[in-house]
């Protein structure tokens, strides 16, 4: 009789914690899970021993022990989205599936709701909206995107900082399993969140490094009103000018600014049938309690741009044709892939207000003289209103591993020069794993070593997602 393998006795101990049609050791479903969006494949040391699917906070803090006990790394997934790294292992574990933490309550009583950190943003979004409420995040994967993920990266995603702040300035509190099975609460079920210390700061955009999300208490929005603006521009130059103007005339942020050059948006508007632009484009959205005070704002920023002699700039009545204009920038990147069966793959460079057409113009040309993105054809879009633009390329899928392993190493290398240079970081897709290299050239070494003490106080065996903070991704 052959000895049992590693893979076996993790099974047999997991069975003891959770019901075995939770489990899986199928080596599909462990390659499947230990996969995200970047273009290589994954190597044999990166593959899980086992995926879990845990139900509850109880089942999570025996794992959690279970792992510190037996020293075997531990990786949480929600849907995989993360775009710096931190969704793939460095090494074999246990992986833990969140995406049975999926109930929402409403407890309009006490003003918030609360969900599980495995649901998923584009469900949570459509129930509240049902209610007439709005949630303050509107990630690109959002149909896929969990709730604990963005939440641990305390992503803006599409929204605007300056419009209405980051997710987590509405997030009341949490419930967190700890590196050592220890289940904790946070914050508080009051309508003014604590003063001076509050654990919830250490989980929220903590990277995942510190604890478990289970559950997220957020407070509940009223609905806006919004309304729509588009301006197109000779170029990309004057469309930046034309933001920073915005902003320097003192005109209401709106909730979300998206820009495509024109390339991009051709392709996004012929895809909708509509007449290709002549320009670089740029599409908004204002709010307000009321419709005219919504309309009013777009205005106030149209006459901004009006400024910088745009080919077009116009409110936009026809919510029709605003649907298609949003669409059209979120379809580039799917249609170039599904095309040849390219990956994409998008830089996130963030400018200055001072140096946003400087910024733009270096952005153009972000892959100019790059070994190996080099040779690929650029793209160019992103939240200009956040002043976050989004280089991408695609990379050809006959590229062997080690070509496109080297190609994201380009690229990240470029973001961080250039972030470095205008003193900015990234602010959707958190900092650490394939960022860990920028965070220490940005902030020093000693901001790095404080964030590892930090690490060693809540996680002393380095159990939860190791390589994550030591940029193994």
């Amino acid at each position: 009789m052959r000895s049992a393998s590693k893979v076996d006795v993790i099974y047999g101990d997991m069975e003891r914690i959770v019901s075995k049609e939770y489990l899986s050791t199928a080596i599909f479903d462990r390659i499947k899970t230990a996969l995200d969006p970047f273009p290589y494949e994954l190597e044999k040391e990166q593959i899980p021993y086992i995926v879990v699917m845990p139900g509850s906070k109880e089942e999570i803090s025996e794992i959690v022990k279970y792992a510190n006990t037996s020293k075997i790394p531990l990786f949480l997934r929600g849907s995989g989205t993360h775009l710096a790294g931190a969704a793939r292992p460095y090494t074999h574990g246990i992986f833990i599936n969140m995406h049975r933490f999926n109930k929402m309550e409403f407890l309009e009583d006490y003003g918030f709701f609360e969900c599980g950190s495995g649901c998923i943003c584009a469900q949570v979004q459509e129930e509240l909206e049902k209610r007439d409420y709005f949630l303050p995040m509107s990630p690109g994967s959002r149909l896929s995107a969990t709730m604990g993920g963005l939440i641990a990266n305390n992503t803006s995603t599409h929204i605007i900082d300056t419009s209405i702040g980051k997710p987590g300035d509405y997030v009341y509190g949490l419930e967190v399993v700890l590196p050592n099975g220890e289940i904790i609460e946070t914050g508080t079920m009051g309508l003014r969140r604590p003063a001076g210390t509050d654990l919830t700061k250490f989980f929220l955009g903590g990277d995942g490094l510190l604890g478990i999300i289970t559950k997220i208490r957020m407070r509940l929005l009223p609905s806006v009103q919004k309304a729509y603006g588009v301006a197109v521009f000779d170029n990309l130059g004057s469309l930046a000018k034309g933001v920073q103007r915005m902003y320097r005339e003192r005109r209401p942020p709106p909730l979300f600014m998206e820009f495509m050059d024109q390339k991009s948006a051709t392709i996004g508007y012929e895809i909708k049938e509509m007449k290709p632009p002549e320009g670089p484009v740029v599409f908004f959205v204002s709010i307000g309690n009321t419709e005219e005070e919504a309309s009013n704002k777009t205005l106030q920023i149209l006459r901004s741009f009006q400024a910088e002699r745009p080919i077009e700039a116009s409110e936009v009545d026809d919510l029709d044709m605003w649907d298609k204009l949003w669409s059209a920038g979120e379809v580039i990147g799917s249609f170039l892939m599904q095309k040849d069966g390219s990956q994409m793959s998008v830089a996130e460079v963030v400018s200055t207000l001072k140096n946003l057409p400087e910024c733009m113009e270096e952005v153009q040309h972000f892959n100019r003289g790059l070994p190996i993105l080099g040779q690929l054809e650029l793209y160019l879009f992103g939240h200009i209103g956040a002043l976050a633009l989004h280089p991408g390329v695609l990379i050809p899928r006959q590229w062997d591993n080690e070509k496109k392993r080297k190609a994201i190493k380009e690229r990240f290398q470029r973001e961080a020069e250039l972030n470095l240079k205008y003193g900015t970081c990234g602010g959707e897709w958190g900092q650490f794993s394939k960022r860990t290299s920028f965070f220490i050239q940005r902030y020093g070494r000693v901001s790095y070593d404080l964030i590892k003490g930090l690490k060693n106080v809540f996680d002393p065996n380095n159990i939860l997602n190791p390589g994550v903070l030591e940029g193994y991704g």
